[in-house]
Parts: C-alpha cells; structure tokens; sequence
C-alpha cells in the first residue's frame, strides 16, 4: 500500500498546484509470471489453482479487498474505464503488437511473440532509464535462452503453445495469451495517448518493466513513451528486507487495525519519509505515527466555532503554509511538509491562537487525513443541555476568579465523560476521546 499512498500523494500534490489529473491504474490479471522475467507460472493462475477457483474469482477476491484497503486509507483511486483489467483489453494489446511487428522489432516462434531487443539497440535507447547497459541490466536475472528465442534478452510479447494455461485468447499468431509488458503499454496509451507526462512504479521495475515498456511503445510509436518515470523505494522490515508480496506472510492492513491503530496512521507513518528512501516498517513506528495522527486530531475536535468557522488565519500562519508549499514541490518531500504540519499546530497552542483552521485544512488535500471530516463529526456529536449548563457555569467561574470552583466543574465534566478546552476564543466543549 506504500506505493499507492505515494501515487495518491502525487495526484494530491499536482492537484494542490493547480493541475488537472487524469490517472490511470490498470489490474494485472492475467500474464503477470512469478518472475518478472517472464518466467514461472502467471501468478493468477498460480493462486487459482491452489485454491481450486477461477482467474477471475482470485481476480475479483483481490480487487475488491484492494478496494477497500484504499478506502479506509483514503487513496482516491480512479474510477472505471480508468481503473482498468487486462483481460479487457486484448484487442488492444494485438494491435500493438501488430504495430511492433510491422515495424520489424518482434518476430513469431512456435512458442510466442519476442520483441526482438537486439535490433532496438541503438544510442539513447536501451538503458536510457536504468542508466545501464543490456548486459548490466540482466546480470541477475534468471535469463531463458530456448531455441525459439533469438537472443536471451528478448522478452515475450504474446504467449503461444501453452495448452493448459486457463486464460487464453485468439490472435493473429495463435491461441495464447499477453505478456505482462505489453499489458501496461497497451493500456497506458488507449487511455493516454502515445507519450504519458508521467510514469510512477516501485523502483525495482526500472531494470526490466519499465525498460521494456520503453523498448516496446516507442519501437511501436516512434514517439517518445514517458516524459517522468518516478519510482518509490520499498517498505522494509526492522532487518532491513523488503516487504513484497513473494515473501510469504507480510503484514496487511487489517493486522494495524486489530492491534487498535487507525488506518490514517499507516498513511501518516509513509508520508514521514521521502519516497525514494526505503521505509521501516515496525508496530513501534506505527504507534509513533498513531501518536502525531492523535495529536492533529485533537486539535480539530477542540476547535471553537469562532476559529473553524473564520474565514481567514492569523497572519503569522503564512510562514507554514509557505513553508508546506516549498516542501512539496521539493520532490514531493512529504516529510518537511509533515513537520510544519505539526509545527503549525504547536505554535498555535504555544500562541493561544487556535485561527489556523484554513492553513491546516489546504494541507490537508495532500495529505489526505480527512481533517474536515474529524470536524464535522465532532460538531454533530449531541451535547446534553445540563453538559452545557456545566460548562457555562464554569466559565463564569473562573471569570469570578473564583479557580478552585471552576476546578471542581471541569472535574465533574470529566466524570460525565466531557472535556473543556480553554483558548482565547473561548472555552471549547466535546466528547473525551478514548486513545485507539
């Protein structure tokens, strides 16, 4: 969920900047191997088969729990035709291809379509994103030179001659299926045009994916693909080790929310670090995120009418918001932008001056808290008349100077499970929150 978070972040940042977005996600469900070097078995089909189900019921089982872990993260997907399924878009993945042999960078075999990485070499094409050479950039890969295949290099475009594969389509060459490549060029461009402003992925695509994505579409187009990859670096354990999805049994979204955690902390936990820097994943790291989530939440829920409701912020508060402007746009550092979050809300307290509402809630749009809401929430939460009756006889009190009075009532509101905030707007009356 990382690199979902961060390609949410980036969509929020360029928005935040007055851009239009248009985003597309696409669903690998069908030619995704267990290699990224297209070898292994397609990893839908892996999964159906250990769970005597079909492709698209693993398929539709994933989705919708992706769905949902985006949902309670609050990642603004895109919606249909742009979150998009392979198996969708067959037709579309032919007719590249077909462009790609027209052009004479593939060639057909008994066992599939290769594209044909020998004849595409050429200055300023192979290892332009990888910054490497072809042979550098396959040095740990499992390479598979069969007979079929020309060069070891080559990577599969369409699958043939794979009887028992149980997702497969008609095409020019035969019945088979796509290789996972193609499915994101194919893609990418129906909905994009031919060149994309940006390309984001986890940072171990730039060696093979990404480079064979370049290799492909431009092969096809004669046009350049992507004008910005941007790649963020994995979530590591304590040791070190990346998370992935190979290494058996990872930590997942619903084991934060057993353990009493909110779901925004996971967010608050990524966006304290860049993303191109490796991210240590931890229960200790989760709960110090929980610890900053609480905090920016509380001061929503203490907010006085008279504060939440005004119209501008004290002026002291343009430092911050120039402050989280810079940081953003400073390869989307997340991390600066966090800390004068924090910053802002601590120097409010320190001030006495709680007119920062409109500052704190332009920051939120990238960061994705759902401030607003926690407001809103905290308004619609009934207080009885005797609550309030309390509170205004408290606050008389302590207008008499009479302390020990005033004491006395706020401790009688604790026990009634009410809490009172003093600022120079005025005291702030809500439910005591109990800690997640």
């Amino acid at each position: 969920m990382r690199a979902y978070l961060f390609v949410d972040t980036l969509k929020r940042a360029l928005r935040f900047n007055g851009y239009s977005v248009r985003h597309v996600m696409n669903i690998t469900d069908v030619g995704h191997m267990t290699s990224d070097e297209d070898s292994g078995e397609d990893k839908i089909e892996q999964t159906a088969r250990a769970e005597h189900k079909s492709p698209q019921e693993v398929a539709d089982y994933y989705i919708q729990q992706f769905k949902r872990d985006c949902t309670r993260l609050n990642i603004q997907l895109p919606q249909p035709p742009l979150l998009c399924r392979a198996t969708d878009h067959i037709a579309g993945m032919i007719s590249l291809i077909e462009r790609i042999l027209r052009n004479g960078f593939a060639y057909v075999t008994p066992s599939g379509v290769y594209f044909d990485v020998e004849k595409w070499r050429g200055p300023g094409r192979l290892g332009r994103l990888s910054r490497q050479s072809l042979d550098e950039q396959h040095a740990s890969q499992r390479l598979e030179h069969s007979a079929d295949k020309k060069s070891p290099h080559d990577f599969t475009l369409w699958v043939l001659a794979q009887p028992t594969h149980l997702m497969q389509w008609e095409s020019p060459w035969g019945r088979g299926y796509p290789g996972w490549h193609i499915e994101c060029s194919a893609m990418s461009m129906h909905y994009l045009g031919e060149t994309l402003d940006i390309h984001s992925g986890g940072l171990d695509h730039i060696p093979v994916h990404h480079e064979n994505e370049i290799a492909q579409s431009e092969a096809a187009t004669g046009r350049p693909f992507v004008h910005y990859f941007v790649h963020n670096a994995f979530l590591v354990g304590m040791e070190g080790t990346k998370i992935s999805k190979s290494a058996g049994r990872f930590p997942v979204l619903d084991d934060l929310l057993d353990g009493g955690f909110s779901p925004f902390a996971f967010r608050l936990l990524c966006l304290g670090a860049k993303y191109r820097s490796e991210l240590a994943f931890s229960t200790e790291a989760v709960r110090a995120a929980q610890k900053n989530l609480d905090y920016l939440l509380e001061f929503v829920r203490n907010l006085t009418d008279q504060a939440a409701n005004a119209n501008e912020d004290s002026e002291w508060t343009r430092e911050y918001g120039d402050r989280f402007h810079d940081a953003i746009n400073n390869d989307l550092n997340t991390a600066q932008a966090l800390a004068s979050t924090l910053e802002l809300v601590a120097e409010s307290y320190r001030r006495h001056d709680p007119f920062i509402w409109n500052t704190l809630r332009r920051y939120d749009l990238v960061l994705g808290l759902q401030l607003e809401n926690e407001l809103q929430q905290s308004r619609e939460t009934a207080i009885p008349p005797e609550i309030i009756q309390l509170c205004e006889a408290r606050e008389q009190a302590r207008k008499a100077r009479d302390f020990a009075r005033a004491d006395e009532l706020r401790r009688e509101l604790e026990l009634r499970g009410f809490e009172v905030r003093d600022s120079k707007a005025g005291p702030a009356l809500m439910p005591k929150r109990s800690a997640p």
